[in-house]
């Protein structure tokens, strides 16, 4: 008896959930074209859910695999997303990352990007090169690029082969990231570089809380570098 009260209010809380998410879509029609617009130019070509999102164009390329997480939006409107993932390869985007448009993945092996993550427009990412500086007739081995959670990509950044970009951090505009950039970190440049550090504080105000968001307040480090500086 019991367990049938708990799948009736289980039910009943998830049918509350889809009603309160489809009046949001009704009240909102860019919304709904926003969504119907993923299933339809997306769908069969790459895995995604029902709540992602596209508004304008994309281009998906290769044999190999692509997945969107949930509430992922794509804005292709000025220039179409490029997205290549050749065979063996496999591209995924997390929950509720914005990418903006012109922005080109490309992956032989693998490039994955994490959840609520901010890609400005025309941002390039690659895992592999596509040929040596000496030798150019042969193309060297593909590397992961991993990007964590909370990462924030600027305009017209580049991010090479084998790099892994930390939580929270942010690459700022035109910057080509050569080397692994750790969390919390502001890096900015050609080459990129770490220019500042943040800790995160919660809603308590104590840093490094295990529910904090980041904040961007600089380390006591990089305040005190900065102060000499001046």
């Amino acid at each position: 008896m019991l367990n049938d009260c708990q799948t009736v209010l289980h039910s009943d809380g998830r049918s509350r959930t889809f009603l309160r998410k489809a009046v949001k879509v009704l009240r909102n029609p860019r919304l709904a074209a926003a969504l119907i617009n993923a299933q339809i130019r997306i769908r069969g070509k790459a895995r995604l859910p029902l709540s992602a999102r596209l508004t304008g164009r994309i281009r998906l390329r290769g044999d190999g695999d692509v997945e969107f997480g949930q509430g992922v939006s794509l804005v292709g409107d000025v220039v179409p997303i490029e997205f290549v993932s050749h065979k063996g390869a496999h591209i995924s985007v997390g929950d509720h990352t914005y990418i903006n448009y012109g922005s080109s993945i490309s992956a032989y092996k693998q490039v994955k990007i994490g959840r609520h993550c901010l890609l400005g427009h025309h941002t390039l990412i690659v895992d592999r090169n596509e040929h040596g500086v000496e030798q150019r007739e042969v193309a060297p081995p593909p590397a992961p690029v991993i990007i964590e959670d909370h990462v924030w990509i600027g305009s017209r950044v580049i991010i090479l082969p084998g790099l892994f970009v930390g939580h929270h951090s942010v690459i700022g505009a035109g910057s080509v990231v050569t080397k692994d950039i750790p969390a919390d970190c502001l890096a900015v440049g050609n080459p990129a570089r770490v220019v500042r550090r943040f800790v995160r504080v919660g809603v308590d105000g104590v840093a490094g809380a295990p529910d904090c968001e980041s904040s961007l307040v600089p380390d006591a480090e990089y305040r005190a570098s900065a102060h000499g500086a001046g």
